[in-house]
């Protein structure tokens, strides 16, 4: 009778063959950014790879292979203190819930994100604005009222705040600018362009003049800086409230040749590698309903190519969403969708209106599925639900329904890896994560005449309560009280 060899004996025993480093990297490519993010605790040498430039890409293509659109989602608590930035893949009905919740921004962060209202008193908070559409898994948030842009990861949840801007001519109260997000596949680094404008957005007295600035976020060589670009300047004057939209290496807005009254519609558009300006025509026979007023269309991107389309409107009978192909001279348009508003389906005419004052609502497409097939739509502001609209038939289908919720802003984006930058040394301690904010929290509220010797725990806590930020929090405390 033959018996099987025992589990001690070690004979012919043949190991279990170990995994390369490259399959290993292969591996590590196709999982979420949070987890990378924890596996560079492995070792050293680990930690530089998952952290270099190459890796990088190859997690940017392989995580974001499979599976439909991710979405971000940026929701406000009830307090109004806090908000909640989820993430969720809608491969199509029934799609996932946004369950995923990389960071919680509070109001207690400096430099804040959150900040009240003036206009509305002091009762009141405003949420930070998408300035930019996402590019390559970064977007950056503009807090209003404290006029500060931070960019951000919604994939990891860092968060770094830009610098001020310089001079880029004559300063005077009424200096405006408007930023757009790209990624130089030179360097492989990401720019933040800043156009600016001397005068009031849009009013009197008019913008005079034009600069521009860039800059070059995770360069060693930058120093928290802006460079200013002395060559071409704009000769249009890009519309308020519209995003910047990064792709084929170019940063697009949505401008005007004339301002008062608003007249020659045109794409402005900024070749990141170069650094210069141009300008592309828009689709034939586009034109705004009031000249006086900011456009009515915005710009998105759909599936790798540029989106304009109109907001709905009751004295438009159709929804257009076109699509550039190429670009510069040889760029052309294609009318991907046209919906006819007096023909829609029930379920679209739902869609479109609110059940209680039936008040028209600004659609924005999201993103292209099913091949083409399909189109997701949703609201371009306070958005509160997302359908899919099925283009040869007309059939709309609601996909995730967030009218219980107060959600500030939903957008497309990548999941990535990429750092928004550093932030400064007196900031990094109290922005990183939500247990050094429960820290500054705590620490505030002992009694002051402690305050020198909590500096002599380390060196961390020192130079926090040294800084600016923490007197910040002090004076916001004792004002409170």
């Amino acid at each position: 009778m033959n018996h099987l060899p025992c589990a001690s004996k070690k004979k012919n025993h043949v190991p279990c063959p170990a995994l390369s480093d490259h399959v290993v990297e292969e591996i590590f490519a196709r999982l979420p950014a949070k987890m990378v993010f924890r596996l560079r605790c492995l070792s050293r040498a680990w930690a530089a790879t998952l952290s270099s430039d190459g890796f990088e890409d190859i997690h940017l293509r392989a995580a974001n292979l499979h599976g439909g659109p991710r979405i971000m989602c940026m929701m406000e608590e009830a307090d109004k203190e806090r908000l909640k930035v989820l993430t969720s893949s809608l491969d199509g009905p029934g799609g996932a819930l946004f369950l995923d919740v990389p960071r919680i921004i509070t109001g207690h962060c400096y430099p804040p994100l959150i900040t009240p209202d003036v206009g509305e008193g002091p009762g009141y908070k405003k949420a930070p604005l998408l300035t930019t559409q996402p590019c390559r898994g970064l977007v950056i948030l503009e807090a209003v009222e404290a006029r500060l842009f931070h960019v951000y990861n919604p994939s990891t949840g860092q968060i770094a705040t830009l610098p001020e801007g310089r001079t880029t001519g004559v300063r005077t109260q009424y200096d405006y600018a408007y930023l757009g997000l790209g990624y130089d596949a030179r360097t492989g680094k990401h720019k933040v362009v800043r156009v600016r404008y001397g005068g009031c957005a849009g009013r009197l007295p008019l913008s005079t003049g034009a600069g521009c600035e860039v800059y070059d976020i995770n360069n060693a060589n930058s120093e928290r800086s802006w460079r200013t670009i002395t060559g071409a300047k704009p000769t249009c004057w890009i519309d308020s409230y519209n995003r910047s939209v990064f792709l084929q290496g170019h940063c697009y807005w949505l401008a005007h040749r004339k301002l008062c009254p608003r007249e020659d519609l045109i794409l402005l558009t900024f070749s990141i590698r170069y650094e210069t300006f141009g300008t592309i025509a828009p689709p034939p026979g586009m034109r705004d309903d009031y000249p006086h007023q900011h456009t009515n269309y915005d710009l998105t991107e759909l599936n790798g190519r540029l989106c304009i389309f109109r907001e709905f409107s009751r004295w438009h009978e159709q929804y257009d969403v076109w699509l550039l192909n190429g670009h510069g001279s040889d760029a052309s348009w294609d009318l991907h969708c046209r919906i006819d508003l007096a023909r829609a389906s029930p379920q679209l005419k739902k869609f479109m209106f609110m059940p209680s004052d039936h008040i028209h609502l600004s659609m924005a497409p999201l993103a292209i599925i099913d091949n083409g097939r399909r189109i997701l739509l949703t609201e371009h502001y306070m958005p509160t639900a997302i359908c899919a609209y099925t283009i040869d038939t007309g059939y709309t289908e609601s996909l995730l329904d967030m009218s219980s919720a107060m959600v500030n802003l939903v957008a497309v984006y990548e999941e990535s890896i990429a750092s928004p930058g550093c932030q400064p040394c007196e900031d990094t301690a109290l922005i990183s994560s939500s247990s050094t904010q429960a820290l500054l929290i705590i620490l505030r509220l002992l009694p002051r005449h402690i305050h020198g010797s909590l500096k002599l725990v380390c060196r961390s806590w020192r130079c926090m309560i040294e800084s600016d930020i923490w007197r910040y929090f002090n004076r916001r405390y004792i004002n409170r009280s």
